[in-house]
């Protein structure tokens, strides 16, 4: 059994994916764990980061029908919303008022009835009432979706976009970018290579994004730990990224639970090995969050102690996660609370990782 001096040796002098590989499968936890905090604090220090930030959904029709999904209707569905740009707006105000907010993470899914002139819209009309508050928004799926749909290039879509105010991407929609777990958990998406060329002509646009793997359904460990190297490949190719984001999947609602596929969240001891391994992986790349809404709050904690330093952000809001289960509610003291409990030093940041002021 390897020791948690070793794990950080080998990380230092670089992991290939089946030193990784071999680390997620046969190493402790707790080593894993020790490790990628040395990892973590040798490259950043003890500070953890989030931003205050509100999620809108501008629509949940989709036409992609993840079996992953609980979020969206069908067209026609009773329960199918748009949100006109102004109600958009609005709402951002309402929440820059209120709470505070600096960013906006906005996105929606493959609606077919919408326009280029739609997003034109929604992103001026945000920006006229709230020109602070930075517009993270549509994932690298939705760009692509709607590219095919009004017969433009990405690259076109994703510069109107800009144009019309969009300043980042949201890291959504890369799952895991093995075809053989996509044609299970995200059929009708765009491939893990399309997500990473996406991502590539966005980056070279000058509009960086997050990257998300979501991990804890039908995927293998060799399947994440490709996953995280395709991250870290693309960082070094573009230095576009801006925080990796692992989520957890909870099944509750979807398609994949009532097939029975997926019955049960992954166990915690999962969580830690992803965070760790990604740490060990990414090393000074990339921070690597450990995202409260989707593990929970106590074991967001505890991941700051295994590799994490990013809590995502206050997600006020949000309902993608929420309609799969997920328990939201909380504000920037309590995220900062959760740092302070492991002995870590919070700090409120912008969408750009920017340290606003220390907390």
């Amino acid at each position: 059994m390897v020791s948690a001096i070793e794990v950080m040796e080998m990380a230092l002098r670089g992991l290939d994916r089946s030193d990784a590989l071999y680390l997620m499968r046969e190493a402790d936890i707790f080593t894993l764990a020790q490790a990628a905090e040395a990892a973590t604090r040798k490259f950043f220090g003890d500070v953890v980061t989030f931003v205050n930030n509100v999620v809108i959904n501008y629509s949940n029709v989709c036409v992609a029908r993840c079996p992953i999904c609980a979020f969206y209707r069908p067209p026609g569905h009773r329960e199918a919303y748009l949100r006109k740009p102004e109600e958009v707006a609005s709402m951002v105000e309402l929440f820059a008022s209120k709470y505070g907010v600096t960013e906006l993470h906005i996105n929606g899914g493959f609606n077919p009835f919408l326009t280029p002139e739609y997003f034109d819209e929604l992103f001026r009309a945000v920006k006229r009432r709230t020109p602070h508050v930075v517009i993270k928004g549509p994932t690298m799926a939705e760009a692509a979706y709607y590219a095919g749909l009004w017969r433009m290039s990405v690259k076109e879509v994703l510069s109107r976009w800009k144009d019309a105010g969009l300043d980042a991407i949201s890291g959504g929609g890369a799952e895991i970018f093995a075809e053989e777990v996509r044609k299970v958990i995200a059929p009708n998406k765009i491939s893990g290579e399309q997500w990473l060329e996406v991502a590539k002509i966005a980056h070279e646009l000058g509009i960086p994004s997050n990257a998300t793997m979501l991990y804890g359904h039908v995927e293998r460990e060799e399947h994440v730990v490709d996953h995280i190297f395709r991250v870290k490949e693309l960082q070094e190719k573009t230095g576009g990224l801006l925080l990796f984001i692992p989520v957890k999947f909870n099944p509750l609602n979807t398609e994949l639970y009532a097939k029975g596929l997926v019955k049960t969240p992954a166990p915690s001891t999962y969580d830690v090995k992803v965070t760790a391994i990604a740490r060990l992986i990414l090393l000074d790349r990339l921070k690597v969050a450990a995202y409260w809404l989707s593990v929970g709050k106590k074991l967001a904690s505890t991941l700051l102690l295994a590799g994490a330093n990013d809590l995502v952000g206050t997600m006020y809001n949000e309902a993608v996660l929420t309609s799969a289960g997920a328990k939201h509610d909380t504000a920037v003291g309590e995220l900062a609370a959760l740092a302070r409990e492991v002995g870590k030093t919070p700090a409120l940041r912008d969408t750009f990782h920017r340290v606003i002021k220390p907390l």
